[in-house]
């Protein structure tokens, strides 16, 4: 998490969002994302109220299979699958009132969150 401090030096608090089941998600905050909290959502309302994108294309696009084997050369390996494989995920930045300031919805597996918007987003409300 190498950026944690730059998001609580604007007032933020980092939340991950799975859809595993909830010992998964235990075990997926002290085991990855020490300081962060993690919630799950194992019957995925919230990635559909949210307009997620969820298939097996966008799990298993090119553009996904080129991003995994980016990671395998950086060393970095996939793990055991927790939750639904074939559901992407996002970014979402909500001020104090709950109001949605940004919303990145995942094309496919390949994506990576923003967070260089994320923080001009917060730092624009911490202004």
């Amino acid at each position: 998490m190498g950026r944690l401090d730059e998001i609580r030096a604007v007032g933020a608090t980092l939340v991950f969002m799975g859809n595993g089941r909830p010992d998964q998600a235990r075990a997926f905050a002290q085991n990855e994302t020490p300081g962060a909290t993690v919630l799950t959502d194992p019957s995925l309302d919230t990635y559909r109220a949210l307009g997620m994108r969820r298939g097996v294309g966008a799990t298993l696009s090119p553009r996904s299979g080129l991003a995994a084997v980016g990671a395998l050369l950086r060393g970095n390996m996939q793990t055991k699958t927790q939750g639904d494989p074939w559901q992407q995920g996002g970014l979402m930045v909500l001020d104090r009132g709950g109001r949605i300031l940004l919303l990145q919805r995942n094309r496919d597996a390949g994506d990576r969150p923003d967070i260089d918007g994320a923080l001009r987003a917060l730092r624009a409300i911490a202004a």
